[in-house]
């Protein structure tokens, strides 16, 4: 589905978080179809979700052929998965469902 005006708005303003690891059919057995956006081209495909605690974005980064052509992942090879959120309690939220590894701060 490609991107509206209306998700972008939703994903302004999130930032990387963590990650889930989870297969392309879960996420799309969980949360539909994955927007598409023309404009970047670093993501392949990307998921805007409202949780109680306000939007979280679960998409690949520069791993698949948006970025990397021919030599990219396709999207049922790619087990681990970027998630951007507003806050830390939306990652929580979003990560509830899967096995998880935290973005590591760097000092």
């Amino acid at each position: 589905m490609k991107m509206t005006h209306d998700a972008m708005k939703m994903r302004n303003g999130t930032s990387f978080q963590g990650y889930v690891n989870a297969h392309y059919s879960q996420l799309v057995e969980m949360f539909g179809e994955p927007y598409t956006n023309p404009d970047n081209h670093k993501t392949d495909v990307e998921w805007i979700i409202s949780t109680p605690h306000g939007p979280a974005t679960i998409y690949n980064y520069k791993n698949g052929p948006v970025y990397l052509g021919k030599s990219g992942l396709r999207l049922d090879e790619i087990k681990q998965w970027h998630v951007s959120a507003k806050s830390y309690a939306a990652f929580v939220w979003s990560r509830s469902h899967f096995t998880v590894v935290r973005h590591a701060q760097v000092l």
